[in-house]
C-alpha cells in the first residue's frame, strides 16, 4: 500500500489553514492508506523572513515588510533576467488595472506569462534565479521524501499563484526520485484541465492529474501504485489522455466524510490563530445551492452538484476538532451556506452545549430572518461574508445574481442587529452596469453603513469558464480569444454597455471618500506609506538571487539593513 504525502505548496494566504489536504488525509487514513501532509506555504514565508536582518526589526515588522521588500524587489531590480519581460511593472499599462497585487515570481500575470513561454523549464530548473527552487533545496525536499520513504505525493493548487512553485517541486521530484508518484490537484487544475491536457510537456513535472473532487480518486490511486499500469479513475488524468470529466466525474456523499484531519500542521503560526486559540477551516456543504451566477470564478463549467453534510455529522465533526485540535474557531468554506442548514446547525450546536466561534460565507437570501440570525448568533456564528456584488436589481436579473436591493438591506439589518459582523463582497464595473448605476451602489453601502461592519470593495475583471466567459455577446462584453494566453485567468475585455475601468476606480475613490470608517482607512494608508517608506528612504540594494546586497532603512531613529 501506498505512503502517501499531501503538500500545501507557496505561495498563498497565511491565514488559516487551506482544508483540501486536512480533508484529504482523513479519508484515506479512514480507508488504511499510510498519510500525512506538510504547509510548504508556511515555510516558505519562513524562508523569506529568515533573509531580512536588521536592529530593532521585530517579526511582527518582518511581516509587515515582506509584502513590499518582495514588490520592490521583483518590480524595481530585476530587469535584465530572462524572465524580466514576464514580471508585472508599474510602468506596465496592460496591468496597471489589474489585481496584480503580488509582483513577485507567484503573480498571476508572471505565471500565466511564463506557462507560455519557452524559458518554462529553465526558469523551473534554474537554482539561481528560481526563490522555490532554493527553498526547496534548503529544505532538504529530496532527502524528505527518501527518509519518510514517501511513494505518492499530492500537490494542492488552489490558486494561480501556486502553479510556479508546484510545477518547480514536481520537476525537481521527477528528476530525483522517478519512483515518487507525482499527483497534483485543486482548484487550479481543474479550472485549466483542458489547457493542461494540451500541454503535454507539462507532465514532465507530474504524472497524474485530479480534477474537482479528490477523495475517491486519490483513494483509487494510491491502491492501484503497485500495478504497472494505472487502470481507469474518475477524475483521474494521465499522459496522453484526453478525458476531462467536466460532464463526467464523480462527486462525494458528504455523509461518509470523516471529520478533517490537520495532523502535521504548525496549527498554531497561522495568523487567524492569535493568542492560543485555534483557527480552523471547515465545510458542511458542497456545491452552491444557487448556482447561477453569470460571473462565477468558482471552477468551470458544468458546477459542482450541491450537497449537505446531515448537521448530526456536522456537529460530530465539530466536536472531534475541539477535542483533537482544541478549535476555537471555525472558518465555513461552504461557497454559501443556506438558511435551511445554518438553522440546523445553530439548533444542534445549540442543544449539545458546544461553545465556538464561527463564520461563514453566504447569499442575501430571501430565507433569512431575524429569528435565524439571533439562533446561529446565540450558536456562535460572529460574521457572515455577503456576496452582494451590486444594488441594482436590474444588473443583478441580468447576471442571475439573484439579488434584489430591498431585500438585502433587509437580510444586512436583520443580520447586523442580530450581532453579526457584516461583510459585503462587492463589484462594481459588471457587465451593463453603467456610472449611475454604480453611485447607486455606493448610495446603497453609505446610507446602511452603521449595519456594515467591512466592505470588499472589487472591480470586476472577467474570469474563463463561466456564463459570460462562453457568452460574451449576451451580456455586452467584447473579448479578443486569440490575444488571451491558455492559462490567462484575468482576461482584457470592453464593457460595451457599461462603464469602463476608470468610472470603476472613480466609484471606489468616491466610496472611500464617504466610508463610515475614515479613521481606520487613513491607519491602513499610514501603515502602507510606512513600510514602503523604510524600503524607499535607503538605496534599493537586496537581492533573493545573488551574493548578500544590502538595503538601508531608518526606523526609530536607528539604521540597519535588509540582508539577502
Amino acid at each position: 500500500m501506498a505512503n502517501v504525502l499531501l503538500c500545501i505548496p507557496p505561495d498563498y494566504d497565511y491565514n488559516f489553514p487551506p482544508l483540501a489536504t486536512p480533508a484529504l488525509c482523513a479519508f484515506l487514513k479512514k480507508n488504511k492508506i499510510t498519510a500525512s501532509q506538510i504547509d510548504l506555504n508556511l515555510e516558505y514565508r519562513g524562508f523569506l523572513l529568515k533573509h531580512i536582518q536588521g536592529k530593532d526589526l521585530s517579526p511582527e515588522m518582518k511581516n509587515a515588510l515582506l509584502k513590499d521588500i518582495l514588490w520592490a524587489f521583483f518590480n524595481k531590480k530585476l530587469q535584465n533576467r530572462y524572465y524580466s519581460d514576464m514580471l508585472p511593472r508599474s510602468s506596465d499599462k496592460a496591468s496597471l488595472n489589474l489585481p496584480y497585487d503580488n509582483n513577485s515570481n507567484s503573480s498571476f500575470y508572471f505565471t500565466e506569462r511564463l506557462l507560455s513561454n519557452c524559458h518554462l523549464f529553465r526558469y523551473l530548473e534554474d537554482r539561481k534565479e528560481n526563490t522555490f527552487l532554493q527553498f526547496y533545496d534548503k529544505k532538504g525536499i529530496i532527502s524528505f521524501l527518501e527518509k519518510k520513504k514517501i511513494d505518492l505525493v499530492g500537490i494542492s493548487i488552489i490558486s494561480p499563484s501556486q502553479a510556479i512553485p508546484s510545477l518547480t517541486l514536481g520537476l525537481l521530484i521527477k528528476k530525483n526520485l522517478p519512483r515518487v508518484h507525482l499527483n497534483i490537484g485543486g482548484q487550479w487544475p481543474t479550472l485549466y484541465c483542458k489547457e493542461i491536457i494540451k500541454k503535454q510537456d507539462l507532465f514532465r513535472c507530474f504524472d497524474s492529474v485530479i480534477v474537482f473532487e479528490g477523495e475517491t480518486p486519490l483513494l483509487k490511486l494510491a491502491k492501484s501504485l503497485k500495478e504497472r499500469r494505472i487502470p481507469q479513475i474518475p477524475n483521474l488524468i494521465t499522459e496522453g489522455n484526453i478525458e476531462d470529466f467536466s460532464s463526467c466525474r464523480k462527486e462525494e456523499n458528504l455523509d461518509s466524510l470523516p471529520p478533517p484531519d490537520f495532523t502535521g500542521l504548525p496549527l498554531g503560526r497561522y495568523l487567524g490563530s492569535q493568542r492560543g486559540h485555534r483557527s480552523l477551516t471547515f465545510e458542511s456543504s458542497r456545491g452552491c445551492y444557487w448556482s447561477k451566477c453569470a460571473y462565477c470564478v468558482d471552477l468551470p463549467l458544468p458546477k459542482p452538484v450541491y450537497r449537505v453534510k446531515s448537521a448530526g455529522l456536522v456537529i460530530r465533526d465539530i466536536k472531534e476538532l475541539q477535542r483533537k485540535y482544541k478549535a476555537a474557531n471555525l472558518m465555513f468554506g461552504d461557497p454559501g451556506l443556506s438558511p435551511r442548514q445554518m438553522l440546523k446547525i445553530s439548533r444542534k450546536i445549540i442543544k449539545e452545549g458546544i461553545k465556538i466561534d464561527w463564520w461563514t460565507m453566504a447569499r442575501l437570501d430571501p430565507g433569512f430572518n431575524r429569528k435565524i440570525f439571533d439562533l446561529a448568533f446565540k450558536a456562535g456564528l460572529r460574521q457572515i461574508n455577503f456576496g452582494f456584488e451590486s444594488a441594482c436589481d436590474r444588473v443583478c436579473d441580468s447576471l442571475d445574481k439573484g439579488n434584489r436591493q430591498e431585500r438585502s438591506q433587509r437580510v444586512i439589518r436583520d443580520c447586523s442587529q442580530a450581532g453579526i459582523k457584516v461583510d459585503l463582497q462587492t463589484m462594481i464595473g459588471l457587465p451593463g452596469e453603467t456610472l449611475q448605476d454604480g453611485l447607486g451602489t455606493v448610495d446603497f453601502l453609505v446610507t446602511n453603513k452603521e449595519f456594515i461592519d467591512d466592505v470588499t470593495f472589487n472591480v470586476y475583471y472577467l474570469t474563463p469558464a463561466n456564463h459570460i466567459y462562453f457568452n460574451p455577446a449576451k451580456f455586452g462584453i467584447q473579448f479578443n480569444h486569440d490575444q488571451i494566453l491558455p492559462f490567462q485567468f484575468f482576461l482584457p475585455f470592453k464593457n460595451l454597455r457599461g462603464m469602463t475601468n476608470l468610472d470603476a476606480d472613480l466609484l471606489h475613490k468616491i466610496y472611500l471618500s464617504l466610508v463610515f470608517r475614515k479613521q481606520q482607512q487613513q491607519k491602513k494608508k499610514t501603515s502602507i506609506k510606512k513600510s514602503r517608506d523604510i524600503i524607499d528612504r535607503g538605496k534599493l540594494e537586496f537581492s533573493l538571487n545573488e551574493d548578500k546586497i544590502i538595503l538601508k532603512y531608518t526606523h526609530n531613529r536607528s539604521t540597519g539593513a535588509i540582508n539577502f
